[in-house]
């Protein structure tokens, strides 16, 4: 990593559009995941957005991945002599873990927590987008750590990143509760416990972080990301074609769950998008509006997913659209509720961006306070 190159902030801002993508691709894939109507989940139109909406939470992790890259090449000196940054960076994922596990609370009370029925246990520490993305950090971030400041850490990263997709036929072969308790088997348990498990979904982080740092080492960037979208256009197409040769990986056998096929069929596409950015960046910049709409909903993702969350499924603390509205939506109706909640979500995201642009310290302590009053109701409300 001490190689890396650095590139200028105002270069990096394709990862920012391709983040906000993501954001606003999230809304509507929730929306038509838990709202359209059985009669429309047929034909061709809805196969496709099926494809593609599968591709959301991958794009997600990849850019978490890439944003580490960033990130960790800027300040992998003072991560490893344990400097005030390091600190920094843990108490951040320590926020956005407990925020993860605190979106599955069944209930808004430690004393009923504490009495959860099994199955209760199991939804509470299931592996979802957020943990797979904390998770996967802190391995990312040992390995900053531990090994030596002239490892290539890119190829490590890109070779962490195969063994993942290819070890996850057989990781999920496996009975994991069998070999471990409930926590960390979660992280590691096949999709119908986790929705998001380290495997295969931690391989999308690390090759993010992989592809970022061969990107920022190139000394040509526009060839590269060229080279990128071309192999990211052409290669799904070859794997989706030769997932039906008479050849049996050993394992789980699902290609559309754990086949590395289908792993790299993913990851393809975010390859192919994350090139195909970088190289139309300065048109998006023409359509100033839908750049800053973008912009803003990448560098606020975080905020966006959680209320995103919040306003579609609920939570403990509130109820959300999906207590009211039966699955009885139009595909038109989609796209209005898509609209709806973009427009909020940005809106409430700007007000936030704002608001730590003109006081960060102020924004720090409100969060600060939030968190406390939220722990001060979590205990004080019984159990009964």
């Amino acid at each position: 990593m001490s190689t890396a190159t650095i590139l200028p902030k105002q270069r990096l801002i394709f990862i920012d559009l391709l983040r906000g993508l993501a954001a606003i691709w999230m809304i509507e894939t929730h929306l038509v995941n838990s709202f359209l109507n059985d009669r429309y989940h047929s034909g061709w139109i809805f196969s496709t957005v099926s494809i593609s909406n599968g591709f959301v939470a991958v794009c997600f992790i990849f850019c978490a991945g890439a944003g580490f890259w960033i990130a960790a090449s800027r300040k992998v000196e003072e991560y490893k002599k344990f400097a005030p940054p390091l600190w920094l960076y843990l108490k951040r994922l320590g926020f956005i873990l407990a925020a993860a596990y605190w979106a599955h609370f069944p209930e808004f009370s430690f004393w009923r927590i504490i009495h959860s029925t099994p199955e209760q246990v199991l939804s509470i520490l299931q592996c979802d987008v957020l943990h797979c993305i904390v998770y996967s950090s802190l391995i990312a971030l040992i390995l900053v750590l531990v090994l030596p400041r002239k490892t290539p850490l890119v190829w490590v990263f890109g070779l962490l990143a195969l063994c993942i997709f290819f070890a996850t036929p057989l990781i999920w072969r496996l009975e994991i509760f069998q070999i471990m308790p409930v926590f960390p088997g979660t992280l590691f348990a096949r999709q119908s416990v986790s929705p998001f498990p380290l495997f295969p979904w931690g391989g999308y982080f690390f090759a993010g972080a992989a592809v970022t740092g061969l990107f920022m080492q190139t000394a040509n960037q526009k060839q590269f990301a060229k080279r990128l979208a071309v192999v990211g256009l052409i290669s799904p197409i070859i794997i989706f074609i030769i997932k039906d040769l008479p050849f049996q990986y050993p394992g789980w056998q699902d290609w559309w769950f754990a086949s590395p096929g289908h792993a790299l069929f993913r990851t393809s596409g975010i390859i192919a998008v994350f090139g195909l950015l970088y190289l139309t960046e300065d048109y998006f910049r023409r359509f100033q509006r839908i750049s800053d709409l973008l912009l803003l909903c990448g560098r606020e993702s975080l905020f966006i997913y959680l209320l995103q969350g919040m306003l579609i499924y609920g939570t403990v603390a509130n109820v959300g659209i999906k207590h009211f509205l039966p699955t009885i939506v139009t595909p038109f109706e989609i796209v209005i509720l898509t609209a709806a909640i973009v427009a909020v979500c940005y809106s409430l995201a700007h007000i936030w961006h704002h608001y730590k642009e003109v006081n960060p310290a102020r924004a720090r302590r409100t969060l600060f306070m939030l968190s406390i009053l939220f722990l001060v109701v979590f205990f004080l409300v019984p159990a009964k």
